[in-house]
């Protein structure tokens, strides 16, 4: 991976990502991860998997090596086919001993609605040795998901009409939780910028024309407050653009 800016040699991935990252306010750290074509698309036919290449999924599993919690919505998990968070590669692994981290990230899913399937294989096919998925949802939303879930997923009903992003960072810091990963979608993304919450963004520009139409990588009402957010870090590999952003 080639070190742009601050500008120096080929840089091993895990160093350029492994920063120290303080706990802000009493809460987790949380990153956000995302991907985009050179004209604003964060996906090729439903999913984000035709807009990257190994280098991509190299960072995503450096990402996820970082974290404590991959938080990411229902419509993202239904459309990616999301499956249980891997073991990391040899010295991300060793690292996390280090830190006295899990072996593997929890994942963490928020829906409203409650519009999962308990036989999707992130739920079906999840480590026996590992804790359980989490789903973060309302009270309507716990009525939906009913017993299906009962071994397969911890439910967290969270008071309210939907689900607030302050309450499950709050949920998640009683967990124990450092860092989380938030991988989107868009409307998630939004809901944590909203609310203030992103502390880093990690931003893939991927060397592609898309067309089309389709949300952005956040997608909502316009912000109520505009920030500028500082450019910390900017590799690339294989054709691939990381931008690596941290808020003010």
């Amino acid at each position: 991976m080639r070190q742009l800016l601050p500008p120096g040699e080929d840089q091993n991935p895990l160093d350029v990502y492994d920063q120290p990252r303080p706990t802000p306010n009493n809460r987790p750290w949380v990153m956000a991860n995302m991907i985009s074509s050179l004209d604003g698309a964060i996906s090729v036919r439903g999913t984000s998997g035709g807009l990257g290449n190994p280098a991509d999924q190299k960072v995503l599993g450096i990402l996820r090596s970082l974290a404590d919690i991959i938080l990411v919505g229902a419509g993202t998990v239904r459309a990616e086919g999301y499956r249980p968070p891997r073991t990391p590669h040899p010295e991300a692994a060793q690292r996390r001993v280090a830190r006295h981290q899990a072996p593997r990230a929890r994942l963490a899913v928020v829906t409203g609605r409650g519009d999962l399937d308990s036989q999707a294989a992130l739920f079906a096919d999840h480590p026996p040795e590992d804790p359980l998925p989490l789903i973060f949802t309302t009270s309507h939303g716990a009525a939906a998901l009913g017993e299906s879930f009962v071994g397969r997923a911890e439910v967290v009903t969270l008071a309210g009409p939907r689900v607030d992003p302050d309450l499950v960072m709050e949920d998640l810091r009683q967990r124990g939780a450092g860092i989380v990963l938030s991988e989107g979608g868009p409307s998630l993304n939004h809901q944590l910028v909203a609310a203030g919450l992103v502390d880093e963004l990690c931003l893939t520009v991927a060397p592609l024309l898309v067309g089309g139409e389709g949300p952005g990588l956040i997608n909502g009402p316009i912000l109520e407050s505009l920030e500028e957010i500082e450019l910390a870090g900017l590799t690339t590999e294989a054709g691939l653009l990381f931008c690596r952003y941290l808020s003010a």
